[in-house]
């Protein structure tokens, strides 16, 4: 690199730097900006003098917080290091980085300063963001483009279809949408019937092995996965397919029974794992595959009971569906957890299947499986994302009416009282305003966490948007529902010290009890928020009940 910048003038280096179209920053060994180029100013809004007074931590994004400080500190003990951030412009704009820190060594070869090139992806970040929730209702059935995908509507219309199932069928999508799908042949209309009143009764149904109709007029085997698709109030829209040729799955399986060799041929240059399990449970083969997968040599496995190395809480369900395939004789799909060598366990998708050997008549289970972990994670990420705040971690508006729903129907069939507090936090828009947005961030979070230490465990408490919080009360009357908003107006009596701010808020509630104030839902939300407005009204710092107002 010396060699490199060897010749150039001290002065064109330093307008290289100043004019770089990206944020460049040069951070001393406590955090503090010692020098910004112009983009950096432009993009965050201060001033180059500014900047001299401000830490970095006074505008990364709460939730970026540990990420920035602990690759700062590795990138003072010499290390080059990166990662997304998000951080807050002088406007309260949030932004969205990627953050590059370079370590500037002394001639004792320890770094004294920190140079940081941001990257801002904001426009990139929103964009996606955009998609993703254009996408939302498709994002099931293109998890995995190399798959055949449709959806038909409930009358069995076609209403979409990927390219793999162009590819895997032979007909494109402007031939067959609006009609009824091709692929069924005439014998199995009967059993989609049943399949389809199945998912009407929101059953999925996995593994389902057919035979499929092909534009050529060939049939060829297929695995289908059915489930129903939902709209936004839990009716049921439409149906889902997610189909996969198994015509070379049919092809191997045939050659695992007519020979043996040709079945270890073909298992062990597998990139799947494979084993087989005999009718007292121990596995008589295991393919190669195992031992780079889950760490163990395939001595490990001769001869061991094959629902030793499988965990103890998936344990009953594997043992049912053993034993299912014994009694069947047919397959079936699974999910479990297998022992892993170093990681203690690891998440498979397997499929298992009844063979007959040839030689002695005796029945196995050919079990071929893969890893699915970033699978599982990604669901568990969606899952939470979809029902959960991502500031606070509490409740979204979503899960909060589910619960509440369901709460109503017990309330109402035990002839019980539920309480709903509507409460919103008293001039929050001048915490914004005046302290930043990263400030408000933080104050709703800590608010979150003294509301509830408040309540008890049967409580739900959500996040409806903005500084709108509501909390159901099941079980609760008039009496009980008022001492709880007592007890949550004296949480905010403590004074809040955020970033070097130190204030005080307030909070107006207003109080909805089932049935009397509202037999449904929305009733109960619309009385409650109308009971709030008037807390407002009435100076702020209180709460009110729907049943006072005139």
């Amino acid at each position: 690199m010396e060699r490199i910048f060897r010749g150039i003038p001290n002065e064109r280096l330093s307008s290289i730097v100043t004019h770089n179209p990206d944020p460049i920053f040069l951070f001393g060994e406590e955090g503090k900006v010692l020098d910004v180029n112009k983009a950096a100013v432009e993009l965050f809004g201060y001033a180059k003098s500014e900047w001299m007074d401000i830490g970095f931590q006074e505008i990364i994004a709460p939730e970026s917080m540990n990420e920035v400080v602990e690759i700062f500190a590795k990138t003072m003990s010499g290390e080059y290091c990166s990662c997304n951030a998000k951080a807050y412009s002088k406007e309260g704009k949030l932004l969205h980085l990627r953050v590059k820190n370079l370590p500037l060594f002394e001639m004792d070869q320890q770094p004294r300063n920190i140079m940081v090139v941001v990257k801002d992806v904001t426009e990139l970040v929103e964009t996606k963001d955009k998609l993703r929730i254009t996408a939302e209702k498709l994002k099931f059935f293109y998890e995995s483009s190399a798959e055949a995908m449709d959806i038909i509507d409930l009358d069995g219309n076609v209403v979409q279809v990927n390219k793999a199932f162009e590819d895997m069928y032979g007909w494109k999508a402007e031939e067959i949408v609006g009609t009824p799908m091709p692929t069924i042949p005439a014998k199995q209309m009967e059993q989609v019937k049943r399949d389809r009143a199945r998912m009407l009764n929101n059953e999925s149904i996995r593994g389902l092995e057919v035979e499929c109709l092909k534009k050529d007029g060939t049939l060829i085997p297929v695995s289908i996965t059915l489930s129903p698709l939902h709209d936004e109030h839990g009716n049921i829209i439409a149906f889902s397919g997610i189909s996969r040729d198994v015509s070379e799955k049919k092809r191997i399986e045939e050659a695992l029974i007519r020979s043996e060799k040709k079945y270890r041929l073909i298992a062990e240059n597998m990139t799947d794992l494979v084993t087989v399990i005999n009718s007292v449970g121990m596995i008589t083969y295991a393919s190669p595959s195992l031992t780079p997968v889950l760490g163990f040599p395939l001595e490990y496995y001769q001869g061991k009971n094959a629902i030793d190395i499988v965990h103890p809480e998936d344990l009953p369900v594997v043992q049912e569906q053993f034993y299912s395939l014994f009694h069947s004789q047919g397959s079936a799909e699974m999910e479990f957890r297998y022992e892993h060598k170093t990681r203690e366990w690891i998440w498979l998708e397997a499929k298992g299947t009844y063979f007959v050997d040839e030689k002695n008549g005796e029945g196995f289970i050919l079990v071929v499986s893969r890893v699915i972990e970033e699978k599982k994670m990604m669901r568990e990420k969606l899952t939470q994302l979809a029902f959960h705040d991502e500031l606070t971690k509490l409740p979204n508006r979503r899960l909060f009416q589910e619960i509440m729903r369901q709460t109503l129907k017990e309330a109402k069939r035990h002839e019980e009282k539920c309480a709903l507090l509507y409460m919103d936090i008293d001039k929050f828009k001048w915490v914004n305003d005046h302290l930043g947005h990263s400030v408000g961030d933080e104050l709703l979070i800590r608010i979150a966490e003294r509301v509830k230490r408040t309540l008890r465990e049967s409580d739900v408490f959500a996040r409806l948007g903005g500084d709108e919080f509501l909390v159901l009360l099941p079980d609760t009357d008039e009496n009980a529902a008022i001492a709880i908003g007592k007890q949550i107006l004296d949480t905010f009596v403590e004074e809040w010290k955020i970033r070097g701010n130190s204030f005080t808020t307030t909070s107006s509630i207003g109080i909805a009890i089932f049935p009397r104030d509202g037999a449904t839902m929305d009733e109960l939300m619309t009385n409650a928020d109308n009971a709030l407005y008037k807390a407002k009204e009435n100076g702020r710092n209180t709460y009110i009940t729907y049943s006072s107002l005139d």
